[in-house]
């Protein structure tokens, strides 16, 4: 049968000054005054104002880092809260429309045809999102930016940022802002690779002074049928599922409720009688933010 080799082990100095030094060691280890001695030299650093530079740069770095926490008043469970509301923005004729219709598609495999008010789809078994066309306007861009928990901002790559762009990220700044993220279309319209990534490059440097180093983009290169190319929007449905959701100090001081519904339930005969009659409309939507208590004011 095959031998098993007996390693040596290593061998313990038995003799010389090594093995004096290890037995009053241990020696002293048992009896209990055995001397910790460190040699301070040892554990000195090479270079003490590069040391003490590179400490104080990570102390600066971290010191950045750092945030007052917000409690985050959307409910643990996820059946429970309400979905995240991701508003799509841009001007007109970028592709809202046609990158919600794709979303709702991949989502659902549906087809819609026209885009109004807000969509809410099932993402996964405890995921709902809930999709929102932002109109070109002052005050409908206030209210999307105040309620907004992911900003898409749609811009068109061949004629670049537009006026709105800019208007709504300032809108942004005063609300809290949310989690942005750029979505670049008509990029099938440029006639060469490098005109291409020129661009891309200059609308990446512009997007990210404008947002913060890093934010998220999103090339879509042409349109088929109606929608964007299937690869290119299932990379961000991947990322809008895993965007963490900060809570704003907005939402955390206000209630509102995104109407999703609308039923006129006054009376048949009343509205008969007389057209212009007072009528009773019933909203239906998510509370969003704090409580709403009985008899608050809205507007």
């Amino acid at each position: 049968g095959a031998q098993v080799v007996d390693h040596h082990k290593h061998k313990q100095t038995k003799e010389g000054r090594g093995a004096k030094e290890k037995k009053k060691d241990l020696k002293a280890k048992k009896e209990g005054n055995r001397k910790e001695r460190h040699n301070s030299r040892a554990f000195s650093v090479a270079n003490v104002v590069r040391t003490q530079r590179s400490i104080q740069r990570n102390l600066d770095r971290s010191q950045k880092k750092e945030y007052v926490p917000l409690e985050d008043r959307r409910s643990v469970d996820p059946n429970e809260a309400p979905p995240p509301l991701i508003v799509v923005m841009g001007p007109q004729g970028v592709g809202k429309s046609t990158l919600i219709r794709s979303l709702v598609k991949i989502y659902t495999n549906h087809n819609l045809t026209t885009v109004t008010g807000p969509i809410t789809v099932v993402t996964g078994k405890h995921k709902r999102i809930t999709l929102l066309e932002c109109p070109n306007d002052t005050s409908a861009m206030l209210d999307c930016a105040k309620i907004a928990d992911l900003v898409l901002l749609c811009v068109d790559a061949k004629f670049g940022f537009e006026m709105e762009t800019f208007e709504f990220l300032n809108i942004l700044q005063t609300h809290g802002f949310p989690k942005v993220m750029g979505v670049f279309t008509h990029l099938d319209q440029f006639q060469t690779a490098k005109n291409l990534r020129k661009t891309k490059k200059l609308l990446k440097h512009r997007f990210w002074t404008e947002i913060y180093e890093g934010a998220k983009m999103f090339y879509f290169s042409g349109v088929i049928n109606g929608k964007y190319l299937k690869n290119e929007i299932k990379q961000l449905t991947l990322f809008i599922s895993r965007v963490k959701f900060r809570p704003l100090i907005w939402r955390n001081t206000h209630p509102y409720v995104v109407v999703d519904r609308h039923e006129d339930i006054t009376h048949p005969n009343e509205t008969d009688k007389d057209p212009d009659c007072d009528r009773s409309v019933t909203f239906y939507g998510w509370v969003r933010g704090s409580h709403l208590k009985p008899g608050m004011k809205v507007h």
